[in-house]
């Protein structure tokens, strides 16, 4: 996936957190942050899914 700036992932974040609100489902603050980690490549998406998986499960993976 293309690496987003801080910016692009702010403007990408405010779509999807408005299609998820019409769903009436909505995202943490943690969820959120986590997300724009890997739209901005801070964390790769094998980190990403680790994190996402550890924060639905409270496990460690």
């Amino acid at each position: 996936m293309k690496k987003l700036t801080d910016e692009q992932a702010e403007q990408a974040m405010r779509g999807a957190k408005a299609s998820l609100a019409v769903e009436g489902m909505y995202l943490t603050t943690e969820q959120e942050e986590l997300v724009k980690q890997q739209l901005t490549g801070k964390i790769s998406e094998a980190q990403f899914k680790k994190m996402a998986l550890e924060m639905a499960t409270g496990d460690k993976v």
